[in-house]
């Protein structure tokens, strides 16, 4: 039976020839474009050239789902080893098999995001028989150019309230995505512990997971947050129900609110805008009073105002007509109701001055009425 068995494997080595080794090698970078997929090593191993082409099936690993297809020109491969690349296997063929999955029609377009099994088979062209001569398979993690990206509360943020909005931006690119939906995780941090370990160690305080949107209302039925507690929260993305990344951890805490009589508004500090982000902030109690240092020659002002308390607003012109710019120092008091604009009472807002060097200066605040 053995020496049949010997036969047998030399007969069908004679009849096919030596076979084609293929070694997959992706960018240490990870992948996002289809021309990445060709980064291959074939080695002949027989003694004669061979007429190839290489196939490639595309496939998601968790549903299973045939994604795409793909199939290169015909090649010579002589004896021994070559490193293959998009350009000299192309012009390649690209077949989507799954609506469901957004696949861009360029040849270097991206590649939709998640976890995925490539395939290659080499097929060997003898006369009018096409012989399958090597094969190979790799997972392959297809991750976001950019993940979810947190907003509010800030990092490190001390809230005024007890129930927040949590607001964040969605993985880019977003149009990669089909049916984008979000988990959210809040846990509450212990002493000398960092809110990165807090998230992956310590039970949930509160999650909630299919989130549509890119904003969620701390809800009233959930756990009350502990004034004085640290509390570190994230999203994480999902795609057709397929995780495609966290955001980063940020981490927060809360104090509680107490009345301020504003018997000296008018004697309050202006509080200053920087270019370094959102490190000032200040409570404004009627009047919004701030302090731009003009370092150009710019005479026209091009402020904004954001409503960050209320999900999904949008900036807003400020009115600033009357006020003039000059170079240098520019203590400005500015009041909402002269310009019949209407500010929340107990909200944040973010004040943004763009210049025409095209740098914002910023001012984090929030806003009281007087009475």
């Amino acid at each position: 039976m053995r020496t049949l068995m010997v036969l047998l494997v030399l007969f069908a080595t004679q009849k096919t020839g030596a076979q084609v080794l293929v070694s997959v090698q992706f960018p240490p970078s990870g992948v996002s474009q289809k021309s990445q997929l060709w980064n291959l090593v074939l080695t002949n191993t027989g003694n004669q050239p061979r007429q190839v082409h290489i196939e490639l099936m595309f496939t998601d690993v968790q549903s299973g789902q045939q994604v795409m297809s793909a199939t290169t020109r015909t090649l010579s491969l002589m004896p021994g080893t070559i490193q293959t690349s998009n350009t000299i296997l192309g012009p390649i063929q690209y077949n989507v098999l799954s609506a469901a999955y957004y696949v861009d029609p360029s040849p270097a377009g991206l590649l939709p995001v998640g976890y995925f099994n490539v395939c290659y088979v080499v097929l060997d062209h003898v006369t009018d028989v096409v012989n399958k001569v090597g094969e190979e398979c790799s997972d392959l993690l297809v991750e976001p150019l950019a993940p979810p990206t947190l907003q509010f509360p800030e990092d490190s943020a001390v809230l005024s309230m007890s129930r927040p909005v949590f607001n964040w931006l969605p993985p880019m690119p977003s149009f990669l995505f089909t049916d984008l939906r979000y988990d959210f995780e809040l846990v509450e941090v212990n002493p000398n512990q960092s809110p990165s370990d807090a998230i992956q160690q310590n039970i949930p305080y509160y999650r909630q997971s299919d989130v549509s949107g890119t904003s969620f209302p701390y809800p009233a039925t959930a756990p009350p947050l502990m004034e004085g507690k640290y509390y570190a929260w994230r999203v994480i993305a999902k795609s057709l129900g397929n995780e495609i990344g966290p955001s980063q951890t940020w981490v927060f805490s809360w104090k509680q609110y107490t009345p301020v009589t504003p018997k000296v508004v008018n004697d309050l500090p202006f509080a200053k805008l920087t270019k370094d982000g959102l490190e000032t902030f200040s409570i404004f109690f009627g009047l919004v009073m701030f302090e731009y240092t003009n370092e150009t020659t710019d005479t026209v002002w091009n402020v904004s105002l954001t409503d960050i308390s209320t999900p999904g607003s949008v900036a807003v012109a400020m009115a600033m007509d009357s006020i003039p710019l000059r170079p240098g120092q520019n203590l400005v008091r500015w009041d909402p109701e002269k310009y019949n604009t209407r500010l929340q009472d107990k909200h944040l807002y973010i004040l943004e001055v763009r210049n025409s060097r095209l740098e914002v200066w910023r001012l984090r605040f929030e806003y009281r009425k007087e009475n």
